[in-house]
């Protein structure tokens, strides 16, 4: 019998086999993300940010989808408008809200972004891309749930 830590993992019910998966994956990515220093010159708040703006959107609508206090949003907002990837307009729907977009350059910035991290994605999960389209529809699932429950996610310098 080998030392394989995989002879124990039907040990496991499949909830906690999820749950390791999860956390293992995301300790991973985290790090490698980390290594690789794919935000330089931005913090984790301004990662995520460029990440999901794929279209102009609310701050509070960011904070929703980030998990993460309103506060912290406009603390990494003003950093990217600062650096000239996003601008604030005015929301054609209703004047007196502001959306956040990305500029010319917060485009071609989040691009090479979405590049190195699905690099490393799929370098440090060994999925196929079939799987993370699988993993990507479960993960939606799991993030729906999580928002719709009110959950927050931890501040940066929050201890985790």
């Amino acid at each position: 019998m080998t030392s394989d830590h995989s002879d124990n993992w039907d040990l496991h019910t499949p909830e906690v086999q999820a749950m390791m998966g999860v956390f293992a994956l995301h300790w991973q990515l985290e790090q490698r993300l980390n290594d690789a220093r794919l935000g330089e010159q931005l913090g984790r708040m301004e990662c995520h940010l460029l990440l999901l703006l794929v279209r102009p959107c609310r701050m509070g609508e960011l904070a929703r989808l980030t998990m993460k206090a309103p506060s912290a949003v406009t603390a990494g907002a003003g950093a990217l408008e600062r650096q000239g990837l996003i601008r604030r307009v005015r929301d054609a729907d209703d004047g007196r809200a502001w959306l956040l977009e990305l500029t010319q350059n917060g485009h071609a910035r989040r691009r090479q972004l979405v590049a190195d991290a699905s690099e490393v994605f799929y370098e440090t999960s060994g999925l196929t891309r079939e799987e993370a389209r699988i993993l990507a529809g479960l993960a939606q699932k799991i993030h729906n749930k999580a928002v719709q429950s009110g959950a927050v996610g931890p501040c940066e310098g929050d201890q985790t």
